[in-house]
């Protein structure tokens, strides 16, 4: 994600929670509700420190007494990471209560601490069903081992301050550290509509919201998502239109959006119809020149999979848009896509996924893309 906010003080985000706390009284009871419980995890302690107070104060805004749900936010900006719960209380209005404080060198981009508040929010908040939303730097599958002077790669989520040496979270470790199974994963990261992240996280997620291409500061549309999260019946789709039509109405550079929402039980026809191809076709190496790309700036790791497919075997191009309609329930775009500073690259055709095409200029990249299950189950 492209930042272009200027810093706000964390210590005003602080204080937005510690003026929140108070006694509880019977009047002030705390809702609790067995619907949907809805972790936002907030990874942005790197320069993204002013969304973690942003995004708070537009949740909690935004949140109604009639919505039907446990909303929970861990945030980690720069200070003392927190969880807070957010709700309405006749009294009071909208809360903010904080829930647990934790010590400032806490690392969000360790797996162990995901999973800490996933399992906080189910055994506090236990519900029939289950949602995340992830905030942070991401390049979907992508390793930090592929990081340049010039191109910082981050896998999942970046925790920039931390103390610890590794302060990226890679795919594998997140897709680990999710516990049990959510209704809907939405990331506000760049990169993470890549087929490679959605087939390996297809038995912990029903439906996953990403982007193929970068995401743009400030991102995801806070001030309506959880009224369609908190649906009786959740609506991602809605998630990702409120997204599209915010930066499709844009100027400029800052005209620049793909999204599109997963339904992961029928990923596995898109991998058998890909491994068919590949089988009869090969890898296609030859085609990176002419198959849409979604990288940043002259980078070409992000491929269009459907881009790709078709090239592969266009005789086949019926049955591959019948596996996507099935696969892909909501794609939009705009006409181009950000591509570095300045930057604006046209997108000809879009599928709603990104492939890595294995390449002969990436040996790092290739040396880790046969570790990944949509890897192992295609070639």
């Amino acid at each position: 994600m492209n930042n272009s906010k200027t810093y706000l003080f964390f210590l005003s985000f602080l204080f937005l929670f510690f003026a929140c706390e108070k006694e509880e009284t019977f009047e002030d009871e705390i809702p609790f509700s067995t619907h949907r419980s809805i972790l936002v995890y907030l990874g942005v302690d790197n320069n993204f420190h002013a969304e973690a107070r942003e995004k708070i104060e537009q949740l909690s805004a935004n949140w109604h007494k009639d919505m039907n749900g446990n909303l929970l936010v861990y945030a980690d900006a720069g200070e003392s990471p927190v969880l807070v719960h957010i709700y309405h209380n006749k009294l009071r209005g909208n809360v903010i209560d904080t829930l647990a404080i934790y010590p400032k060198t806490e690392n969000s981009a360790n797996p162990k601490t995901l999973t800490r508040a996933l399992e906080r929010m189910q055994a506090d908040f236990p519900a029939n069903s289950y949602g995340l939303v992830v905030l942070s730097h991401a390049t979907g599958w992508v390793s930090a081992e592929m990081s340049t002077p010039s191109i910082a790669l981050r896998s999942v989520i970046q925790d920039k301050s931390t103390t610890e040496s590794n302060n990226y979270m890679e795919l594998s470790a997140f897709v680990d550290a999710i516990p049990y199974k959510l209704d809907f994963i939405v990331f506000d990261a760049c990169f993470m509509g890549a087929v490679e992240v959605a087939y390996e996280l297809k038995d912990k997620t029903d439906y996953l919201v990403a982007s193929p291409a970068e995401v743009l500061a400030p991102g995801f549309v806070y001030t309506s998502m959880m009224q369609h999260l908190f649906r009786l019946q959740s609506d991602p789709i809605a998630v990702a239109r409120d997204f599209f039509e915010c930066y499709d109405g844009q100027n400029g550079i800052y005209r620049s959006a793909t999204v599109s929402v997963v339904k992961t039980s029928e990923l596995e026809d898109l991998a058998a119809f890909t491994a068919d191809v590949i089988a009869a076709s090969g890898k296609g190496e030859d085609l990176i020149d002419f198959v849409q790309n979604f990288g940043y700036g002259r980078q070409k790791i992000y491929f269009d999979l459907g881009d790709y497919l078709q090239k592969l075997s266009p005789e086949r191009y019926d049955e591959l848009q019948t596996i996507f309609e099935q696969c892909i329930i909501y794609k939009a775009n705009t006409p181009f896509y950000y591509s570095g500073v300045g930057r604006q690259q046209a997108i000809n055709t879009f599928s709603g996924l990104s492939v890595y095409i294995p390449q002969a200029a990436y040996p790092v990249a290739n040396r880790q893309y046969k570790d990944l299950k949509w890897t192992k189950r295609v070639y």
